[in-house]
């Protein structure tokens, strides 16, 4: 339900409790128990359509928690899940560091390549923070995408039940130069990056990037 039908959907059951959106908690309770004597079917001249009606008005506004003891309709209820973007630590950064120089100098089949003229050094990056929304992971990196091959460390144990600092390099290819995100395949995030439900890594991405990320909605 949009945020727009639930303010309606609420409107409609203090309405049919007989009240208005400056209503607390207090005053539904109230209205129900009123209305639950007043009209239940087994009491003399009850109305049950009336009944019913304010039973689900009732129902609906208990389940947005709107009927809790000393609590007022106008007071939003507390999201569920909470964002937040922290910096990463130097080790964490020294450890993605590590792990490009790694494999920089070192071809896949382990023969130094450092003294090959042939060989070319794709753009490597470093996330500088990540931002959690509950399991859902977003990597900050202040350099922008190369076109060409790319290539990111990322520290990966943020969401581990214990903690052992792992990292990760990924490799993709970009058409374009400058800010840009990608979002990490479903597949690699299952095997890689232990407990998160999706990653993406914002590229190009300063604070005002990080700002925007922790006020959306």
């Amino acid at each position: 339900m949009e945020p727009v039908d639930k303010i309606n959907a609420r409107a409609d059951a203090l309405a049919a409790l007989g009240l208005d959106q400056t209503a607390e908690s207090d005053d539904i309770r109230d209205a129900w128990r009123h209305i639950a004597f007043r009209a239940h079917p087994d009491h003399r001249n009850g109305d049950c359509a009336h009944f019913t009606r304010a039973k689900e008005a009732y129902d609906f506004l208990r389940s947005e928690g709107l009927t809790v003891k000393g609590r007022a309709t106008g007071t939003p209820r507390r999201p569920q899940l909470r964002k937040r973007v922290i910096e990463l630590e130097s080790t964490d950064i020294d450890a993605c560091r590590m792990l490009l120089n790694t494999a920089l100098t070192h071809s896949p089949d382990g023969d130094d390549t450092s003294a090959d003229p042939h060989f070319t050094a794709e753009a490597d990056h470093i996330p500088e923070a990540v931002g959690f929304y509950g399991r859902h992971l977003t990597y900050f990196v202040s350099t922008p995408v190369q076109e060409g091959a790319n290539r990111v460390a990322l520290p990966t144990s943020f969401l581990a039940s214990a903690r052992r600092l792992e990292t990760e390099l990924l490799s993709f290819q970009s058409k374009d130069t400058g800010a840009g995100e990608v979002v990490v395949p479903e597949t690699i995030t299952t095997r890689k990056f232990p407990g998160a439900k999706s990653v993406r890594i914002k590229f190009d991405a300063d604070q005002q990037v990080r700002d925007d990320f922790w006020l959306a909605g």
